[in-house]
């Protein structure tokens, strides 16, 4: 019996260490598709936090097949929120978060957020100190408006590019694609009034890659991790506009679908995939 009694307790403590490993496990999962499909901290890359971009060590083409169902993100089992997923082909927006899913290769997920008067849940402080704890958590760039200037019928505006990633990123460089083929991957600036009612014409001719689809490695400068580099945008105005204040946002793309998971990285750097907004306000006198 004295030889009986410890063994028991050993296999009752053994079952306790079992339930929470089970426990453990099952509260270990991130993100959650449909009904079927569930993807763990040990299926991820890493994160990047500036463009709401997750990563995933292998391509997945299952993800393209979820047309109008649902995702949830979870942290330790509790939901922090829960998006769509919204075929391009439609007309409306859906509210909340949500994903394209054609617009981005099958390794990466990038949750868009279209409530205006909804808190943005894509960074929850939750979301963000799981990433950190897992080692995942990438800050990729930011992006500052510097200056606007009209002089005449020109329109000069610039803006500066910081690496804030702990990686050295590969980012779309104006300078060596020249501002015709960079705006075929952006609208680049745009100016409104406070009411949206009308914008100021502004124009610049958008060229087409000489192969659809492709990519090539003379389009990206290296933006080494912590530095930033400014750049330079001379726009023509279509008409001089009205004086008064403006609202202004400019989106500095990155590439998206033409990046196969095995080109991600060159030589020790990551292309920087995706895009960052940012907005200010504008007085033309």
């Amino acid at each position: 019996m004295k030889n009986f009694l410890p063994c028991i307790l050993i296999f009752a403590l053994g079952l306790t260490s079992c339930e929470e490993q089970n426990s453990d496990t099952e509260q270990d999962f991130l993100l959650k598709i449909g009904d079927d499909l569930k993807f763990s901290y040990n299926d991820v890359k890493f994160y990047d936090s500036s463009t709401y971009m997750l990563y995933f060590k292998t391509n997945h083409p299952e993800l393209k097949n979820h047309e109008k169902l649902s995702f949830s993100f979870y942290v330790g089992g509790e939901k922090i929120y829960q998006g769509s997923y919204w075929p391009p082909y439609m007309c409306s927006l859906p509210t909340g978060v949500f994903v394209y899913p054609f617009f981005y290769p099958d390794y990466v997920m990038k949750f868009e957020h279209s409530g205006i008067d909804e808190p943005d849940p894509r960074n929850d402080p939750r979301i963000i100190n799981a990433f950190k704890k897992h080692n995942l958590l990438h800050s990729g760039i930011s992006v500052e408006i510097n200056s606007i200037k009209i002089d005449g019928s020109l329109l000069i505006f610039s803006f500066t590019v910081k690496n804030q990633d702990e990686s050295d990123l590969l980012i779309l460089d104006i300078n060596k694609m020249g501002p015709n083929l960079f705006h075929y991957f952006t609208n680049g600036l745009v100016i409104y009034n406070l009411n949206y009612t009308s914008d100021v014409k502004i124009s610049i001719e958008h060229q087409a890659p000489a192969v659809r689809n492709s990519w090539e490695i003379s389009w990206l400068s290296k933006l080494k991790s912590g530095s930033s580099e400014q750049f330079m945008i001379h726009y023509t105005l279509d008409e001089l506009p009205n004086q008064g204040e403006y609202n202004v946002f400019f989106v500095f793309p990155g590439l998206s679908h033409q990046v196969e998971l095995v080109e991600l990285f060159q030589d020790g750097s990551r292309i920087w995939l995706g895009d960052v907004r940012v907005d200010t306000k504008f007085i033309i006198h």
